[in-house]
């Protein structure tokens, strides 16, 4: 009986951990009905048309605009909905802002 209890609960901890990565992963739900959707390989959303403003992180993005996703589920692009201060920068509403797989900014439109 031992046998069977020590390959089960190392499996089940690396299922579990493993089913954590994507927890804060965006879902399709939050896409346009209709508009296309691509999903990475894992499964993950990575790029469609928002149905609704979507908020991460501090970061609002516009409704009716396309969001990408990382296969990690972090952030990789949209459009901001407001004018947002990230790492120092006030980045510009209504334009592009893109992220590094980290989470960290990439770029966007300075607000002058």
């Amino acid at each position: 009986m031992k046998a069977l209890k020590i390959p089960f609960f190392p499996s089940l901890a690396v299922t579990l951990i493993l089913a954590g990565f994507n927890v804060y992963a965006a879902d399709p739900s939050i896409c346009n009905y209709g508009a296309n959707v691509v999903l990475h390989n894992n499964g993950s959303l990575m790029s469609c048309q928002l149905q609704d403003v979507y908020e991460t992180n501090g970061i609002r993005c516009k409704s009716d605009a396309p969001i990408n996703f990382y296969d990690n589920g972090n952030l990789e692009s949209c459009t901001l909905e407001t004018e947002t201060t990230v790492a120092g920068y006030k980045c510009q509403d209504d334009q592009p802002i893109y992220f590094h797989n980290d989470g960290k900014l990439r770029s966007c439109k300075i607000t002058e």
